[in-house]
């Protein structure tokens, strides 16, 4: 299956990137100050980084699994830990071509992500590393969770926790240790691709919560205070940067459901 350059995937991650542009922007016209112009400095590197990844992720190709559109795929790039959204396998590219992920796969880094239901417990003795048997574990606390993670003498765990879609994800290097968590658990096994983190809904409260600051800016620059141009710029930028959550959110959840190749 050949990777090729999906029009509509590139040309929405284009116009999503724009509309990100606006938002970091809006501080800098509408209060003007050092302020406001370094914080569109930052949030504009970010959407650089962007829309050289649209570029980069925005090859497509059909599963070798079930036939379904995998999107976010990149000639550059193994894609280790990419994942059809249709039949949940996990696939790679080898020479341009879209190839199923091997159960014995071990990535460099953590690519493989176990959505964990409460506390796991005692985790399978398998290296999260390299699927090796485990001969010990390593204590690890991340994201409020404490965890014993196994690994075998010849590693150190390769592994991450984190919040995803108000959930705690581990994720792990080794494919046959997440596989066999998820079994045994009966959790989801997700994959690492670059929309892999779409939140459940669109963040409302993110974007009522930046207009209102930047309304209260408006209010502040309007009164009868020896820094309200910095205060409202300050404000302007919080808002800024939440209403960018606002947008990245909800782009992510309609571009998988608009963007179809």
């Amino acid at each position: 299956m050949t990777l090729r350059r999906s029009t509509p995937s590139l040309t929405y991650d284009l116009a999503w990137a724009s509309a990100r542009l606006g938002v970091a922007f809006l501080p800098a016209i509408l209060f003007p100050s050092w302020i406001t112009w370094t914080l569109t400095v930052l949030l504009v590197l970010g959407v650089v980084f962007l829309i050289v990844a649209a570029f980069m992720y925005s090859y497509v190709a059909a599963c070798p699994g079930c036939g379904g559109l995998v999107q976010g795929l990149s000639l550059k790039m193994d894609c280790v830990g990419h994942q059809c959204d249709h039949c949940k396998r996990f696939v790679e590219v080898e020479g341009g071509r879209i190839v199923l992920t091997p159960p014995d796969r071990v990535s460099d880094v953590p690519s493989f992500g176990v959505l964990l239901r409460g506390s796991p417990g005692e985790l399978p003795a398998i290296c999260c590393t390299c699927g090796a048997p485990s001969t010990r574990t390593r204590a690890l606390t991340m994201a409020g969770v404490s965890l014993d993670i196994p690994c075998c003498d010849d590693h150190e765990p390769s592994v991450r926790l984190r919040k995803a879609a108000g959930r705690v994800l581990l994720e792990v290097a080794s494919l046959r240790f997440a596989q066999a968590l998820g079994e045994r658990d009966g959790v989801d096994v997700v994959g690492s691709g670059p929309y892999s983190d779409a939140l459940a809904r669109i963040p409302w409260i993110s974007a009522l919560a930046g207009i209102a600051l930047t309304w209260l800016a408006f209010v502040i620059v309007r009164q009868e205070l020896p820094s309200k141009q910095l205060l409202a710029g300050a404000l302007a930028g919080a808002g800024a940067f939440v209403l960018m959550h606002f947008v990245v959110g909800a782009g992510f959840l309609v571009r998988r459901r608009l963007v179809r190749g």
